[in-house]
């Protein structure tokens, strides 16, 4: 800004109100307010989903395959009953730390008991 634009930007705020606010403040607050609103509803119904949401089970059960392959895989050199156990054995362990550990974290994340 120039010194000649402040000069004049100077003399038309001199009987202004310093405290009032601005137009746009009055928007802004109200967008501010609106935002925080939202964000309120989202923390409050953030925490009532369904345990199995689609994309949990979708990852235990990808997981649990991976994992029982791999775990049969390993284990396939000491012959097929003893390797299709390890790979039912790692699929289950798999799946049970994944619903754990679901359980755990919707337990820590929840709101506090009144």
């Amino acid at each position: 800004m120039s010194r000649a634009e402040r000069r004049a930007y100077k003399r038309m705020m001199k009987n202004a109100d310093p405290f009032a606010l601005p137009p746009a403040a009055g928007a802004r607050a109200r967008a501010m307010q609106a935002r925080a609103a939202r964000r309120q509803r989202g923390s409050a119904t953030a925490g009532s989903t369904a345990f199995w949401s689609r994309r949990m089970v979708t990852w235990t059960v990808v997981g649990a395959l991976v994992i029982g392959l791999l775990a049969f895989s390993i284990a396939w050199e000491r012959g097929m009953p003893t390797a299709l156990y390890a790979g039912l054995i790692g699929a289950a362990v798999w799946a049970a730390l994944a619903v754990a550990f679901r359980a755990f974290t919707r337990r820590s994340s929840a709101p506090p008991a009144r």
